[in-house]
């Protein structure tokens, strides 16, 4: 798999410098704003992302400085990083049995699940645990071309089929989980450790990662499987219990999104 991912083209420069402002201890948001407006395509990606119905603005936002002051660095961070490295990797989900659609409806019930969750319990962690969620799937993608070019397609599916759970499943075919694959990538594409470090932890967080516990929670309540089902809400709130963490807001916040859906 490392071959794999020291094979990523870089990503682009307007990119490159929108990770380098928002890692600033001082960012500048309007110069934030002109890096993303001079790219028309990354432009439209994310106000097609900050509109989506699960935030619930009442009013189609069309310009990126009022997205980035309504959403915030580490959102639209995470959306640009997100529309470039699906620009930049050849997309084929189907050993998960999806679409490049359906992986992006997934991240974003997951960071919103995120962002619900922790702005009532600390919101410090958020700016982490944003750009965090929006991303740690993103290494189903390397993973799905791997297991396609290894011929492994027709098996990875009867494994998934059969109740295997998908790191399992990862793990049993490419020995590493698709959530160190995306640490892999983003190190690759020299982000910051602790973005890198917290993907890492995904499947087995410590102690000392928060942030990786939460979005551990999060993965079993919204994934390509599930979601918010019975049996994942349960397991997450299991694993709450666990490592210590708010369970009311949890629930809160899951009650709150299937509100917004409902609407829609």
């Amino acid at each position: 798999m490392l071959e794999e991912i020291k094979s990523l083209p870089p990503l682009p420069i307007s990119v490159v410098r929108i990770q380098e402002l928002c890692m600033s201890h001082d960012t500048d948001i309007d110069e934030l704003s002109r890096v993303i407006e001079h790219d028309p395509m990354l432009s439209a990606n994310i106000l097609k992302s900050v509109n989506s119905p699960l935030y619930g603005m009442s009013k189609e936002i069309s310009s990126i400085s009022k997205a980035v002051m309504l959403f915030g660095i580490s959102m639209i961070r995470g959306f640009a990083a997100a529309s470039a490295i699906k620009k930049s990797v050849a997309i084929d989900l189907s050993p998960y049995s999806a679409s490049i659609d359906d992986l992006t409806t997934v991240s974003t019930l997951q960071m919103s699940l995120a962002r619900e969750w922790y702005r009532n319990v600390d919101k410090s962690m958020l700016p982490l645990l944003q750009s965090s969620a929006f991303l740690m799937e993103l290494g189903k993608l390397v993973a799905s071309l791997k297991v396609i070019s290894t011929g492994n397609l027709e098996h990875f599916l009867q494994d998934i089929a059969q109740g295997g759970s998908l790191e399992e499943v990862e793990r049993k075919y490419l020995e590493i989980s698709s959530y160190e694959i995306a640490a892999a990538m983003f190190e690759h594409w020299n982000f910051e450790t602790a973005l890198i470090e917290t993907l890492r932890e995904i499947s087995n967080p410590s102690t000392q990662n928060p942030h990786a516990q939460v979005l551990r929670v999060i993965t079993q309540a919204v994934n390509l499987r599930d979601t918010f089902s019975e049996e994942g809400i349960r397991t997450a709130l299991e694993m709450i219990e666990g490592f210590g963490l708010n369970k009311s807001a949890f629930e809160e916040a899951i009650q709150s999104i299937k509100s917004t859906q409902k609407q829609v």
